[in-house]
């Protein structure tokens, strides 16, 4: 091949027949994103100035809380800001921006999901604590008790009898329990729900024999 001055350079003629590249026609937004990656501080601002209206179209047509589109922006622009080295200058820089600001919040939108799955487990979790303490240890269902509740707790074993005092009436975790009793979390489980089964097949083995409590 000749070396006449009409000849295009392999790495530019990559953008149709005119000669005209794509990485000629976006120069200015390649040298933008260039300057930002070497951390040119003054064209960080303008790039991010520049893409902000790309960015909130884009959070705010995924996410319907305008609190949640903000948070995404934010998220969008710091994605945007660390891989502006990335852009290699073969189409606008607002369709590259739409392009890494579209899966930044999605993952933004998958990860607070997660998070509001987790703190709704961590919620039902409660409730079934409130329940369980809910049970043969409640103020008023003591009252009604056929026999004081240390006769019915001094006929479970002792490993169940702790497990159970622990667990119900002063509100240890189960993790808390496996700690200070030196067992396995799965055995700490298997005596909280033996002793409770115990206690209530004791109490309604009283009640069927019309035990009355005595003061």
């Amino acid at each position: 091949m000749g070396s006449g001055g009409n000849a295009i350079p392999m790495d530019r003629a990559l953008d149709g027949s005119s000669g005209r590249t794509s990485t000629s026609a976006y120069a200015d937004d390649l040298a933008l994103a260039r300057a930002v990656a070497e951390g040119d501080k003054r064209a960080c601002e303008t790039f991010a100035r520049r893409l902000l209206p790309t960015v909130r179209r884009v959070s705010r047509g995924l996410l319907r809380r305008s609190d949640d589109a903000n948070d995404a922006v934010q998220i969008s622009l710091m994605d945007l800001l660390s891989s502006a080295s990335n852009y290699a200058g073969r189409g606008p820089l607002e369709a590259w921006a739409q392009r890494i600001a579209t899966r930044s919040t999605l993952r933004w939108m998958n990860k607070q999901k997660r998070v509001r799955e987790r703190r709704q487990a961590q919620a039902q979790a409660q409730d079934g604590e409130q329940r369980e303490r809910r049970t043969l240890l409640q103020t008023e269902l003591l009252d009604r008790l056929p026999r004081p509740l240390e006769e019915y707790l001094g006929q479970l074993s002792e490993v169940q009898r702790v497990a159970v005092l622990l667990r119900f009436a002063m509100g240890h975790t189960i993790p808390e329990i496996a700690e200070i009793t030196s067992a396995p979390v799965p055995t700490v489980k298997s005596r909280i729900q033996k002793g409770h089964q115990e206690l209530c097949r004791l109490v309604r083995r009283d009640l069927k024999l019309g035990v009355r409590r005595t003061e």
